[in-house]
């Protein structure tokens, strides 16, 4: 699939199951309908429903299984009680000729009819003829067996759903379909998993196709039955899950969760710990297999039990443990109990919800700012972002002119006229809408060209003109035009499993922090009206572009500080308290302490039981500020050791650790080494400035990662990290900057490691 046909490969996607899954599967759930309902599959009116069957694994193994289904039942299960959808052609026709073929195997001399388990349709649409009227006129009996299918009381739906949240770049045309309407599975998933998950982010999410597969299972399978997915396992504690957690739990009598972890999207000992994928290189998620249990005659609900792979564990080990357990009764299981968040795993500590919150936006209590912004997200970072402010001009001026020689076509109303889908042309990230509106660009404009913070101590600059950014947020009111005065202490979005932060004087891009960078301003800047009046009273002098500047942290929270040091309340104002939460944000113990509620909300900000543990807090956020936004001036580190040739060129293509002999992949790197280039190398560089890391990598593996040479593969466009040296004036600015990085995470962890013990306020308490 991802070679004939890579589009619906990324759009369904599309991996298949190891066997050993299936048959663990297929086992556990054989052993819980005994358990639960006294049946097995063999038993008559147990109809078994594979609703993305692919090339029939499940069903075919479940053929082949005599312990599950004896040779003398085979006959009136198979022509009567398995059922399996496929929406692709090719599988569907691979998993019906290997049905047929088991079948004929075991029955020879049984004359050769098509089989009825195998169903052509899209398992998620109402009806086939909505959807796709081709099978209904090409494929009369196909729309007829899904009605039929429909109609029945299914006893087991069983599979591997697909997963995909959609498509990555709008390019590409490749959207997942949309089920709206009274009973669609959008719409259940809506006024479900969505509606009880209450205001949350990343609510998108919940559309992933593997996520509507549990919500159709669920509301298919009837009032009683089992159903058994394997799928990602991200559901299992993200914060936007929580909505479906709870449904689950109120739907089912029991869940059983056996979990395979995997996840290629963790770093560090973590990462490790996770190790291989079931599906190797198929899906860089975590997996998990999921039974949920749907019995009336239950004494209780929402029973949820627990287990999980070993640590460290590679592929085939984690498919023996499979083998080797040979179904869920096999392995040893916990009991979770929810907390009220609906959170099973990583459940949050309670005392984080008296802290002040961060969130201004969803709270009806006091909160530390009320506006705060993601970064800007382009939707076209190869075009948005370079080296180079001249190569952004050449570039936006191509695209501009095809663009709106695009608004002219389609403004002809040609039916047949259909966007340029050509990558080195355009990248159409949010400009769809525009097109169909007719709505043309302004010609290029220069002064909106201004520095940015791309990545965590790299800096781009970027074309931030509203019409070509995707999502500006409220960054506009944060940095309004190019060289407005303020900072932001940048975290982690919601969803992160290793909270970092960082500050900044300048525009950033949503992904300098994992899970979307939210930035906390230090100021706000509205746009003064004609008159120079806001509100009745209130007099104000605008700057020169027009804008006054407030403060960014609410006169209710400055007050909550105060409150507990009464006798210093004078030394505790918006720029204490600004610092302050930076520095207890970088408290290995907070992080340490709070980290499964970082996860799953914003931050929230204690109060510290005295002053003067406040004021140490204070101090070393001024001195983290001081070196994370002004990292481009520190000194440069001097304990290196230079080799250099002579006359020596700055010029870098690549930046490389050094290798260590006899070790592969991260362990071959030597990081007290940097190949510079083919005259440079910068040895001896302290392993301790390893330990400064924000969004899951050092700082200066960001530094070797970025600075570099780099071709955009799909539009052909050049970012070369020399330029920027030009534009900084500073042949040696690359040398140095890796010089300084080292200066910054040595003088940073001497900070956090010198931070007061977190003592949290009775108040607070």
């Amino acid at each position: 699939f991802k070679v004939a046909f890579p589009k619906q490969q990324e759009k369904l996607g599309i991996v298949y199951t190891p066997l050993e899954v299936v048959d663990f599967i297929n086992h556990s759930v054989n052993d819980i309908l005994k358990q639960e309902f006294g049946q097995t599959f063999a038993d008559a009116g147990v109809h078994v429903l594979d609703p993305f069957t692919g090339t029939g694994t499940f069903i075919t193994r479940l053929m082949q299984s005599e312990d599950l289904i004896p040779r003398d039942a085979l006959p009136y299960k198979y022509f009567n009680e398995l059922h399996a959808f496929e929406l692709m052609p090719l599988a569907y026709y691979v998993a019906s000729i290997n049905m047929e073929a088991v079948y004929q195997e075991f029955f020879p001399n049984t004359p050769y009819a098509p089989n009825n388990i195998t169903v052509l349709t899209d398992t998620f649409a109402l009806h086939d003829e909505e959807i796709a009227p081709i099978f209904k006129d090409s494929i009369g009996k196909n729309t007829s067996r899904r009605k039929q299918v429909d109609s029945l009381d299914l006893r087991v739906i069983i599979g591997n759903p697909p997963y995909s949240v959609g498509q990555e770049n709008a390019n590409d045309d490749n959207k997942n379909d949309r089920y709206t309407g009274p009973n669609g599975v959008d719409t259940r998933l809506q006024e479900t998993y969505v509606l009880q998950g209450g205001a949350l982010s990343n609510k998108s999410k919940l559309y992933d196709s593997y996520i509507k597969a549990f919500r159709w299972a669920s509301d298919k399978l009837g009032d009683q039955g089992v159903i058994a997915f394997i799928t990602n396992a991200g559901w299992l504690d993200t914060a936007s899950a929580n909505g479906m957690r709870k449904c689950m739990s109120e739907e089912f009598s029991s869940i059983y969760i056996y979990h395979l972890k995997g996840n290629a999207r963790t770093s560090g000992e973590q990462r490790r710990r996770e190790k291989d994928n079931v599906f190797g290189v198929g899906s860089r998620a975590p997996i998990a297999i999921t039974i949920l249990v749907k019995n009336p005659n239950a004494k209780e609900k929402g029973k949820i039990y627990f287990g999980c792979v070993d640590d460290y564990m590679t592929r085939e080990e984690k498919l023996s443990q499979l083998a080797q357990l040979g179904s869920i009764k096999g392995a040893q299981l916990s009991e979770i109990v929810p907390d009220e968040h609906n959170d099973w795993l990583n459940q949050r500590r309670t005392d984080f919800a008296k802290f002040i919150t961060v969130d201004g936006k969803k709270s009806n209590n006091i909160a530390l700012f009320n506006i705060f912004s993601l970064g800007i997200a382009t939707g076209r970072d190869p075009w948005s972002y370079n080296s180079s402010p001249s190569i952004i001009e050449n570039n936006f001026n191509r695209t501009i002119n095809f663009y709106n020689s695009q608004v002219d076509l389609f403004s002809l109303n040609d039916p047949s006229f259909k966007q340029s889908t050509d990558k080195s042309l355009i990248a159409w990230g949010g400009l769809l809408d525009k097109l169909k509106k007719g709505l043309k660009s302004n010609p290029f404009d220069k002064s909106k060209v201004e520095s940015s913070l791309y990545r965590p101590f790299t800096k781009q600059f970027v074309y931030n003109e509203k019409f070509w950014i995707t999502r500006t947020y409220q960054m506009s009111k944060i940095f309004p035009y190019s060289g407005a005065e303020n900072l932001t202490i940048g975290i982690c979005g919601v969803g992160t499993k290793n909270f970092s932060c960082l500050i900044q004087n300048c525009v950033s891009d949503l992904n300098v922090l994992e899970a979307g960078t939210q930035c906390l301003p230090r100021y706000v800047y509205t746009e003064a009206p004609k008159g120079g009046m806001i509100g009745e009273f209130k007099s104000v002098q605008a700057d020169e572009h027009g804008y006054v500047r407030s403060d960014g942290i609410n006169e209710e929270a400055v007050q909550h500080f105060k409150d507990v040091y009464p006798e210093q309340a004078d030394k505790v104002d918006v720029d204490a308290i600004f610092y302050y939460i930076y520095g207890v944000l970088h408290s290995p113990e907070y992080r340490s302490t709070y980290a499964n509620n970082l996860q799953k909300e914003l931050a929230r900000i204690p109060r510290v039981a005295t002053y003067e543990e406040f004021a140490a807090f204070e101090r070393a956020g001024r001195a983290l500020a001081q070196l994370h936004v002004n990292y481009e001036a520190v000194k440069p580190y001097e304990g290196c050791t230079i080799d250099a040739a002579d006359s020596p060129s700055y010029r870098v293509e690549k930046l490389a650790y050094g290798k260590i002999a006899g070790q592969k992949g991260d362990a071959a790197k030597d990081r007290s080494t940097i190949i510079y280039n083919s005259s440079i190398t910068i040895r001896n560089i302290p392993l301790e400035a390893q330990e400064y890391v924000v969004n899951k990598k050092s700082a200066l593996d960001w530094i070797v990662e970025r600075c570099c040479v780099s071709t955009d593969k799909d539009s052909g466009i050049v970012n070369d990290f020399n330029d920027y040296a030009k534009e900084m004036g500073d042949e040696k600015y690359i040398f140095n900057l890796i010089l300084r990085v080292i200066t910054v995470s040595l003088e940073t962890m001497k900070i956090v490691k010198a931070l007061p013990k977190l003592n949290i306020h009775p108040l607070d308490k």
